[in-house]
């Protein structure tokens, strides 16, 4: 194993702001209601080894993933200890596996409800299932116009459970008062499958927004992905919960550049004055993207310095003219806190025109960026 003093870029991952934010949601949402941690996307590019050995530690009730290869990684680190949900819609070929394994799936269709059902009469076996009612965000799920009818004839398939009903909101940071028409709307179901007689035990559909703002729509379990890393949508939240990831690099080379000179491919920058130039080790295949080209900012030093020009697959170019005593081998911080100061994957996200979803799970899972972990529960 390479020691970390030789990575050129890493991320570094603190399980103890992982429990810290698991304990602030529980706060949140009281005893009564179940927490669902969402671990998709290799738990939203944090590892989801570690960072499910760790939520197990923390006592959730149960994992949302979003395909078999997170499910099975799951399985395999914690045994059948815990409820796993299939997001989404299996593939046919998955069927099999998924009930073999004890893998809740998500039912969006009758077809799909068959599938399941031939397969568990197969096996000799009852699956419980989790049914999706599409209230708005238009992916998967019986749209709610036609839910009741549907649920109500999967309900007579003798091989299938239905253990609860959800819906996804599409808006629920941005707009209140369309989840409001929502969640009425999913409630609305929920009442009248009762009135048929088929009353559901669990009924989930908060995100980690719904979480925070929204506690009417907690209902039995709340589902938070982002807020479980700490990253928040609004400021007046940040306080309560703790980022766990930090992204960071090393500089390589140190230039004097003098004006007229320029940077990086297609020549986008050019020095209007004499400038100090430090090249970093890190680019858009280790997950700094090109988009934050002429646009992110990084710590060195615990100051803030502008990338200049275009950042290349293996590097970036920084302007380090106002940080004194930069180095070959000084760390340079791209999400994280440095010496008292701070960049958040929402900063980076807003310079990239994107989320901070898609910041995180955008970091290169290969041996280029390896994960350290620190806290009581690294192992």
């Amino acid at each position: 194993m390479v020691p970390q003093s030789y990575y050129r870029c890493w991320v570094e991952v603190d399980l103890d702001a992982l429990r810290h934010n698991v304990a602030a949601i529980r706060r949140r949402i009281g005893p009564e209601v179940k927490l669902m941690a969402v671990v998709k996307a290799d738990a939203y590019g944090h590892g989801l080894g570690q960072v499910g050995s760790t939520l197990m530690q923390c006592g959730v009730d149960a994992f949302g993933v979003a395909n078999l290869s997170e499910a099975l990684l799951l399985r395999q680190i914690g045994g059948s200890g815990w409820p796993i949900l299939f997001f989404g819609s299996a593939l046919p070929f998955e069927v099999a596996t998924m009930v073999e394994h004890n893998i809740t799936p998500t039912i969006s269709a009758l077809e799909e409800a068959r599938l399941f059902e031939e397969e568990a009469e197969r096996r000799g076996k009852k699956v419980g299932v989790h049914v999706e009612i599409d209230t708005g965000m238009g992916r998967v799920g019986f749209w709610h116009e036609h839910a009741v009818e549907q649920i109500l004839h999967l309900a007579t398939l003798r091989h299938l459970r239905i253990d609860a009903l959800y819906t996804h909101f599409p808006s629920a940071d941005e707009n209140l008062d369309e989840t409001r028409r929502e969640l009425a709307l999913f409630l609305k179901i929920v009442e009248a499958l009762k009135k048929q007689g088929l009353e559901i035990p669990l009924v989930h559909a908060a995100n980690s927004a719904a979480t925070l703002e929204f506690p009417e729509a907690r209902l039995g379990m709340v589902r938070p992905g982002l807020l479980m890393y700490g990253i928040c949508a609004k400021q007046q939240d940040a306080d309560e919960f703790r980022p766990l990831l930090s992204f960071k690099a090393r500089i390589a080379y140190v230039k004097d550049v003098a004006a007229g000179r320029t940077i990086s491919y297609g020549q986008t920058f050019t020095a209007e004055k004499p400038m100090r130039i430090a090249t970093v080790t890190a680019g858009y295949a280790d997950g700094f993207s090109r988009h934050l080209s002429n646009k992110a900012e990084v710590l060195v030093g615990g100051k803030r310095c502008p990338v200049v020009g275009r950042v290349t697959m293996d590097q970036i170019m920084v302007d380090v003219t106002q940080t004194a005593g930069v180095q070959c081998g000084d760390e340079v911080v791209f999400v994280g806190e440095q010496d008292g100061s701070g960049i958040t994957a929402g900063e980076v996200a807003g310079w990239e025109d994107t989320i901070a979803w898609e910041v995180l799970c955008g970091i290169t899972k290969t041996a280029r960026v390896p994960r350290i972990y620190r806290g009581a529960a690294a192992a």
